[in-house]
């Protein structure tokens, strides 16, 4: 449960500083699971991060905020054709270090299946880098199942890093 001073809702365009920040943050965090460099992530324009924060029927980015800094975020997004509809992704989950094990991944992975509810999303997809336990145990104990290992899916310098897919069935 979140505390009284702590507020989680949908970003949009006017967050994209802030935004493009925390995702610096995490880069540098833990540049393993971030897809961008810090370098590609600086070179995106406003209108690229704008047009990312935009909430559609097909995408949301959830953050929560603390005394007005954002301090943690996650979106989903899927596409818009019929035949797969059915299914999002959630991506770019990241909790600022001095806040983890506060119970706010969680809070923000319930308000993404409250989004997909409304949505008729009925699975939600994610990846982990396979090394990466702490998310690994938060995502099983959401009730997210590994379907399949991804090898040497993100290379940093000379070092591959394999990625576990996982998905929950909102439907069952």
């Amino acid at each position: 449960m979140l505390k009284p001073n702590w507020l989680t809702r949908p970003l949009n365009e006017n967050d994209s500083g802030v935004f493009k920040e925390i995702r610096l943050v995490a880069i540098a965090d833990s540049p393993s699971t971030v897809w961008p460099t810090a370098e590609e992530e600086e070179m995106r324009t406003s209108a690229e991060v704008q047009a990312k924060l935009q909430q559609t029927a097909s995408q949301v980015v959830f953050g929560t905020f603390f005394d007005g800094q954002l301090i943690a975020i996650a979106g989903l997004r899927r596409e818009s054709l019929v035949q797969v509809a059915h299914k999002a992704l959630v991506w770019g989950v990241f909790v600022r270090q001095e806040f983890r094990k506060e119970g706010i991944a969680r809070h923000l992975f319930e308000c993404i299946k409250q989004y997909a509810d409304k949505t008729g999303v009925l699975q939600i997809h994610l990846s982990v880098n396979s090394e990466n336990q702490r998310a690994k145990n938060l995502y099983e104990s959401l009730g997210f199942r590994k379907f399949a290992t991804e090898p040497r899916s993100m290379r940093i310098g000379k070092r591959f890093y394999d990625e576990e897919h996982m998905c929950l069935r909102l439907d069952e």
